[in-house]
């Protein structure tokens, strides 16, 4: 077969530009230190790469939400360590109270320093995290949920968050609460005195009811009460749990003590004829009313010592109930920090899998591709040198 010169040429100058071409590639490559510099190089591992790519800013996204969990968790966590530690101090202040040998001045001193734990604990219950968002107020995280109110002559707490509950995912499968609940925490204390009041929808009048407390456990009979207004100017009180029965009666006067039954309320404002407001056994106190409850009692409200005595130990019951309150939500608290530590654990182990895996596909092995230049290098040197034979020959080359 006849091979033109041109045709000879061509071939040459082609090979030539192909070898050229992978010279390029694994100069690239070792410059680089990537073996996938293009997706065209390998399209199934850059299609992978991709995968894992994705996969890794995923587990990263999960690292930071563990991070701003954990935070938060243990925020949540120095605050009620904080509230437990204030609850045993008012447990000892209890203790100390119930002995009929104080005086009036040393029983006050003991309810100063209650009211002094009251305010601290108020001030815990409503903490902000690092992005001023409170920690106990659900979704209603931009206002304060703990809210210091007086209705009459009685102080009281009312909780305005609600409970919502945040979650942030922290792998691709499981989520977790970042939120504990400030009803349940400082408002709902299991107790044998707890009550509810309400008024009636009907009420016509702008009369509004305090809480209503039980100061003297041995006169109190848990039931359903009534307070009618009989007239603008005094009520009745009824015992409604079966057939009406009338257990007290008074003058009203705007925010004045209501007492009965050993139980104590107060209602402002001015209520018209007939407006009624309902006192039922309830379950819970909350924290802030033990303890302004007790410092009411300490400072005198008309208790002999013995119905003192059984208040006191009535609170001592309830307090040591608000901390066992507080050591379950630790414990929870404790549980879900240590399900990020696990979790954060198989995310960073995850990470470094796929950023292996992701070497292995794009990252070129040095010392082999070192290896490969060299060896297209003398490839494409012995290329030209045989081309330049080759192109050299000729028949004048024996015309002399």
């Amino acid at each position: 077969m006849r091979i033109s010169t041109v045709q000879i040429y061509t071939q040459g100058l082609r090979a030539f530009g192909e070898q050229q071409s992978k010279l390029a590639t694994l100069q690239e490559q070792i410059a680089t230190g990537r073996r996938l510099v293009n997706p065209s190089d390998d399209p199934a591992a850059a299609s992978r790469i991709l995968e894992l790519e994705q996969t890794i800013l995923m587990a990263e996204q999960h690292q930071e939400n563990i991070n701003v969990a954990r935070d938060r968790l243990q925020l949540q966590e120095t605050v009620l360590v904080g509230v437990e530690n204030a609850l045993f101090r008012m447990r000892d202040l209890t203790l100390q109270a119930n002995n009929g040998s104080l005086s009036s001045e040393g029983l006050e001193a003991i309810a100063t320093e209650i009211d002094q734990l009251r305010e601290q604990m108020l001030s815990s219950a409503n903490t902000t995290d690092a992005n001023g968002a409170y920690l106990f107020a659900g979704y209603q995280s931009g206002q304060a949920p703990f809210i210091a109110n007086t209705t009459g002559a009685l102080d009281h707490v009312d909780f305005i968050g609600d409970q919502g509950e945040r979650r942030l995912a922290i792998s691709p499968t499981r989520e977790i609460s970042v939120d504990s609940s400030g009803r349940a925490l400082f408002m709902q204390v299991q107790s044998a005195i707890g009550l509810s009041v309400s008024a009636e929808s009907a009420n016509s009048g702008d009369g509004q009811i305090a809480p209503a407390q039980v100061l003297d456990p041995g006169s109190y009979t848990a039931s359903s009460y009534s307070i009618v207004f009989d007239t603008a100017s005094s009520y009745q009180v009824f015992d409604v749990s079966g057939a009406p029965t009338l257990v007290a009666s008074g003058a009203y006067s705007d925010g004045a003590v209501i007492e009965f039954s050993g139980i104590r309320t107060s209602i402002s404002g001015s209520p018209d004829v007939g407006d009624t407001f309902s006192i039922e056994q309830g379950q819970y106190r909350d924290v802030f009313a033990i303890a302004e409850e007790l410092s009411t009692v300490l400072q005198g409200v008309g208790l002999t010592n013995d119905q003192r005595a059984g208040y006191l130990a009535q609170s001592l019951t309830d307090i040591d109930t608000a901390i066992d309150n507080l050591l379950l939500a630790r414990t929870n608290i404790g549980g879900r920090l240590n399900a990020l530590d696990y979790q954060g654990e198989d995310n960073e182990a995850l990470i470094i899998r796929s950023q292996a895996t992701v070497g292995e596909l794009r990252d070129v092995d040095l010392a082999e591709a070192i290896s490969q230049l060299s060896l297209e290098q003398a490839t494409l040197d012995a290329a030209q040198a045989v081309f330049a034979r080759i192109t050299s020959s000729s028949l004048f080359n024996f015309l002399r």
